[in-house]
């Protein structure tokens, strides 16, 4: 408790109550302490988002902020959309996989060096700068995302499988960072759609009363990710708290959703096994100084080479014995995932 270090991280985005004696102390949480940092975030992140929203256009700015999400149909050009798909038919990236039981995550991370010279199409995708400014919008905050391609396998919850996490009503963390997928195929109501809850983004009195009860107990809670911050909750809570019908993602093919993932949000449960292919992308930095110095993914060691050096520190983690994401030994798609592409 008395680490300097555990009072600094108070500045981070440091979330785990129960890696934290000082975030997960109930005194402190009592007297208003996750509360008083979520406030904080938030206020910043308006601050921030008033200022870069003169960058985007069709009231998409308004969406972002007052939301928490936005749908872009028809994001690409067709050709330009055609061109994508027909280089990820082709693509030969390395692939790392991650399972949460009944699902599995496969994951081609992309950069400048690995697109620029043999995948065009998606060399523009990822430096596209209505994409970057949308992700950036919405977590009220400039940086260079995670981006990838991403293929989710969500089998059947039979008896005994185990419980996908993604299907859970959550937030990331505190403050508001963004994702965002282009689907490449059309996603159906029954084929574990995108879903979220909209103007949980925001700091309503009876939002902030349900994080001020979670933080009490969040250091020594039963789920992990509950205890780790990334706060789980209830529908029944959700209607406790005041909000409406979520929205949930059933998209055409070349559909963009971007999201400030400190709403509710969650992969809709699948009642069969499915199979999903997108462009995936990610920014998170810290909520409180983000701008004031470069962000790691934005060094020029790793802005265009970034994803070599991913793979290979998954392969070092992985001989450690301490593995997350696991290098797999095919590159590119596989033959599922290229049907749904077809």
């Amino acid at each position: 408790m008395l680490w300097p270090l555990h009072w600094l991280r108070l500045l981070s985005t440091a979330n785990d109550f129960s890696a934290n004696p000082v975030l997960g102390s109930l005194t402190l949480n009592r007297m208003g302490l996750h509360v008083l940092r979520k406030r904080a975030a938030l206020a910043i992140c308006r601050w921030r988002r008033a200022r870069r929203s003169l960058d985007l256009a069709d009231g998409l700015a308004e969406q972002l902020s007052g939301k928490g999400f936005a749908k872009v149909d028809q994001f690409l050009p067709e050709a330009e959309f055609l061109a994508v798909k027909a280089e990820l038919a082709r693509a030969a990236l390395p692939v790392l996989e991650m399972g949460q039981p009944p699902a599995l995550t496969r994951r081609m991370n992309l950069d400048a060096n690995s697109c620029r010279e043999f995948y065009p199409a998606l060399y523009r995708l990822i430096t596209s700068k209505s994409l970057l400014g949308l992700l950036r919008h919405a977590c009220g905050y400039p940086g260079s995302p995670i981006i990838a391609i991403q293929c989710v396998h969500s089998d059947a919850n039979a008896q005994g499988q185990g419980h996908d996490p993604q299907t859970d009503w959550h937030v990331d963390t505190f403050h508001s960072t963004s994702k965002a997928w282009l689907f490449l195929h059309d996603v159906g109501l029954d084929e574990g759609p995108f879903a979220y809850i909209p103007e949980s983004n925001t700091a309503t009195p009876a939002r902030l009363a349900w994080e001020r009860e979670q933080s009490l107990r969040a250091a020594n809670h039963v789920n992990r990710l509950h205890a780790k911050g990334s706060f789980r909750v209830t529908e029944a809570d959700l209607k406790k708290m005041g909000y409406g019908d979520p929205f949930v993602g059933a998209v055409k093919a070349n559909t963009l959703i971007v999201a400030d993932t400190a709403g509710f949000h969650r992969r809709t449960p699948s009642p069969q096994p499915t199979v999903r292919v997108e462009v995936y992308l990610s920014l998170r930095r810290n909520p409180f100084f983000a701008g004031l110095y470069p962000g790691l993914m934005s060094l020029p060691v790793l802005r265009d080479r970034w994803a070599g050096w991913a793979f290979r520190w998954c392969e070092v983690m992985l001989k450690k014995g301490r593995p997350s994401w696991i290098p797999s030994p095919r590159r590119g798609l596989n033959d599922d995932e290229l049907n749904v592409l077809r």
